[in-house]
């Protein structure tokens, strides 16, 4: 196979390299998940529980009718997720890349600047509750509530799949 692949065409890309975005997810009864479908770089460490949500918001589009529409539901939902991620990490990798002078700056800066810096304004990223049971909702939650609701009414359980501790 390497033998007779054109070194033109292929794709090698870094740690801090997003993968080429799908243009779709699905097609007929076929549909990309996880990082086949959307891999933001290795270096954001997103993509296993970006995958893992994928699968059970998949899951869940296709338990809940109707059937034929739900891999393009599925995508028309998880999309503004994914790349929003994907739109962060590539801003944070593009800051990682710095010259000597660079380096010398952002070394005596970082200590100045996390002083005042609000971690908390990221737990978006960390913290996505899937209730499996709930009907599917709107776009962006995993719990069909609306943005900025805060946490699922109920207490965490074993039907809400945490994806980063």
């Amino acid at each position: 196979m390497l033998a007779a692949t054109d070194p033109e065409t292929m794709l090698f890309t870094g740690s801090t390299e997003s993968l080429p975005r799908s243009a779709r997810w699905s097609r007929g009864r076929m549909v990309l998940t996880g990082g086949v479908a959307h891999a933001p770089s290795s270096s954001s460490g997103q993509g296993a529980s970006l995958a893992a949500e994928s699968a059970v918001e998949l899951a869940r589009r296709l338990r809940d009718p109707p059937l034929p529409r739900a891999p393009a539901r599925n995508e028309e939902l998880r999309r503004p997720r994914v790349e929003r991620i994907v739109r962060e990490t590539a801003r944070t990798n593009a800051r990682k890349a710095a010259g000597p002078v660079g380096r010398m700056v952002r070394d005596a800066l970082l200590p100045v600047m996390f002083k005042p810096a609000k971690p908390e304004k990221n737990t978006w990223q960390f913290r996505y509750p899937i209730d499996f049971d709930a009907p599917v909702g709107t776009a962006g939650t995993g719990t069909g509530r609306p943005r900025g609701a805060g946490p699922p009414p109920f207490p965490p359980d074993r039907r809400v799949l945490p994806t980063a501790s």
